[in-house]
């Protein structure tokens, strides 16, 4: 007994569209980036922003973030911080002062000239980094961020003050 093609091509495609599907899926489902950070605006508000642009919650638990190159392991996600699909975690750095109640907390500050690091549970992978580079000559709060992995230009969100809105401008080389 022989099986039509075309009853063939279908239990194939039944089988392999959701088997793609869910490989795509945990392919990407470790592609967290650092998206922002905040430093250097003299409020000692430090923090960094984690993005997931998967279509899956991500946990961060035992990822590595660290404000020195030599020392990629410098701070370790102990809890189990969740981040939903499309959306960011925040981690405040050591002195911030006004971090919601229970956010992470960094054991570092950011500061200008150094390089974020950001490295998988493994401990060797280093899954992202962002340079951290003030505008010269500018004393307003401003943000540095890009809006994936894949685009790695640094942009710098300059805010006129705490409660407008951002403007950005391109930061070539940073």
């Amino acid at each position: 007994m022989s099986v039509h093609p075309f009853i063939a091509f279908v239990a194939f495609l039944t089988v392999a569209t959701p088997a793609a599907w869910w490989f795509t899926q945990q392919a990407g489902a470790s592609h967290v980036f650092i998206a922002e950070a905040s430093f250097a605006n003299n409020d000692k508000q430090d923090w960094v922003a984690v993005y997931n642009p998967t279509l899956n919650s991500k946990s961060l638990k035992g990822y590595y973030l660290s404000d020195d190159l030599d020392d990629p392991l410098k701070w370790q996600v102990t809890s189990d911080w969740v981040v939903a699909s499309h959306d960011a975690i925040v981690f405040y750095g050591k002195s911030a002062k006004q971090a919601p109640y229970g956010a992470p907390k960094l054991n570092f500050n950011l500061s200008n000239g150094e390089t974020l690091v950001l490295t998988a549970p493994d401990g060797s992978s280093q899954l992202d980094r962002m340079t951290l580079v003030a505008p010269p000559n500018y004393d307003g709060a401003f943000t540095l961020g890009r809006s994936s992995t894949e685009n790695p230009t640094v942009e710098v969100f300059y805010h006129a003050n705490s409660s407008a809105g951002a403007t950005t401008v391109a930061a070539d080389g940073v």
